[in-house]
């Protein structure tokens, strides 16, 4: 999902792979892997995102039983 999102935005921004490798630090392998399904760690999709004018937010709520 976050692979998703973020492949997304990437291209909403009309930025390839190499040019938010470059905006943001990441490799573009390790964004590759992203948007193929690999999991980031966090500090890693913040960068990501914040690259990109984008604040990343997690919420955790208790699930009803």
């Amino acid at each position: 999902m976050i692979g998703q999102l973020l492949k997304e935005h990437r291209q909403k921004n009309n930025l390839t792979q190499k040019a938010l490798a470059e905006k943001s630090g990441i490799s573009f392998v390790a964004i590759n892997r992203i948007e193929k399904g690999n999991l980031p760690r966090l500090s890693v999709a913040y960068k990501l995102f914040n690259s990109m004018g984008l604040n990343l937010k997690i919420s955790i709520e208790e699930g009803v039983s």
